[in-house]
Formats: structure tokens, sequence, C-alpha cells
């Protein structure tokens, strides 16, 4: 049996941005794997990335809209006392910028249940590291404090059938049968790598996952559930 690390977290509100969302700053329903990779780390006290399965999934009451200021320049665009609200100062060089409001889609009361397959140099450090984190840890934007409930190691078994308890991301190039259900396809980040001038860049490999956002209430066949009968879809 296969054993993994199920966390339980809340989030009052909170934003997990897609990247092609500009004007609005729309949110994923639930955070990529990116971004639970990246809190996981954060706990950890990793500087460097250390590879691990994950399983998203969770529920929320719904979505509201908020507004934001929105700072956006460039610094190739020289301020104009009519065009620009603000004025950039760089040594010889003023910059102009302009300041607005934005709108921002917001979850409300997401819950969440996560589970965490590391290597096995890294379970006990994952484990330990989520049960007493040295910081408050986040999720989504800097400010998206996440209340983590619980922390257990629990055991993983195979199912012929299972139902969702709550929604989920499964990979396309999972095991799972899930029939022709109707379904959100979303292509979500996962590893990244260091290049030589210092800027993450996305693996070749392993740096996207094509992940299905799989309603709860359905089922599906040959599932990974844990010990409280809740599906395991690791990417």
């Amino acid at each position: 049996m296969e054993r993994a690390i199920r966390v339980e977290c809340f989030q009052n509100l909170v934003n997990y941005r897609k990247p092609s969302s500009f004007i609005i700053k729309e949110s994923f329903p639930l955070p990529p794997y990116s971004t639970v990779l990246g809190m996981i780390h954060t706990a950890c006290g990793y500087t460097e990335f250390h590879p691990m399965k994950i399983s998203i999934q969770g529920k929320n009451a719904g979505s509201i809209s908020e507004l934001y200021t929105r700072y956006s320049f460039s610094f190739d665009t020289k301020y104009e006392s009519g065009r620009h609200q603000l004025c950039i100062q760089d040594k010889d060089k003023t910059y102009g910028a302009f300041k607005g409001i934005a709108h921002v889609e917001l979850l409300c009361n997401n819950e969440m249940i996560l589970h965490i397959v590391p290597s096995e140099d890294d379970f006990d450090k994952v484990y330990r590291s989520l049960n007493n984190p040295p910081v408050y840890l986040a999720l989504g934007r800097h400010e998206d404090i996440l209340d983590i409930r619980k922390v257990e190691i629990v055991e993983l078994r195979e199912e012929e059938e299972a139902t969702a308890n709550y929604d989920i991301y499964i990979p396309v190039d999972a095991s799972f049968g899930i029939g022709r259900r109707s379904v959100t396809l979303y292509t979500l980040t996962k590893e990244y790598e260091i290049t030589k001038q210092g800027l993450r860049r996305w693996k070749a490999e392993g740096g996207k996952v094509r992940a299905y956002y799989f309603p709860y209430g359905e089922f599906v066949k040959n599932a990974l559930v844990d010990e409280y009968g809740d599906l395991v879809a690791l990417a």
C-alpha cells in the first residue's frame, strides 16, 4: 500500500489567478499544482526543487468580485504629466505609471483536502513541517492565508469504483475511468527549473499537467482512495 500525507485546510477569500486573465483576475476553482508545491517548499524551507506527487480537491460557497488598486508601467515609457498618474524617478530618468482600479474574482469559504506523496527521504520532513510551519502559509496571493486544520498520514488503496466527495483535479493520463462526463479541462503548471540566468522556467516534462476538473457526486472506476473514502488523483 502507498501512504500519503493528508492535509485538511480552509481559506476564507482566495484567488488562484489564471495566467491569461488581466483586466479581471479570474481564479481557478482549486489551486494549481505549482501553487501547492510552492507552499510545501516554503513550509519545509527548501531552496531547491523537491519533486512530489499531489492530489487536490475541495469545495467552496461561490465567488464574488472585489475591487483592487492596479498599477501598470513600462521602463521604456517616459513620464508625461497629462497622461500618467505616477512618476517613477530612476537616477536622471523618469518613467510614467498608471494607477487605476480593476476587479479580482475571490472564492468564498474554500475547503480543501490535499494528498501529498513526497519521496521517502522527504516524507517525514514534509509531515513535520506542515504540522508546525515556521511561517504563516499562504495559497494564491501573498495575503491568502492558509488555515491548516488537520495533517495526518493515511494509507491509499485501490477500489473498483468510488464517488467523488469533492470537486477534484484528475490528470488526463490517470488510469481512472471517468466515462464521458461533462468536465472542464485545464492546463495547470507544476514543476519548474532554474535557468542559468536565474529565471524560473516550466520543465518540458512535468512542467504542466492537463487535468479534468471533475465534479463531486460523480463516480470513477479503478479509483485510488484514502482511509476516509476520498478520491486521490495524484499528479
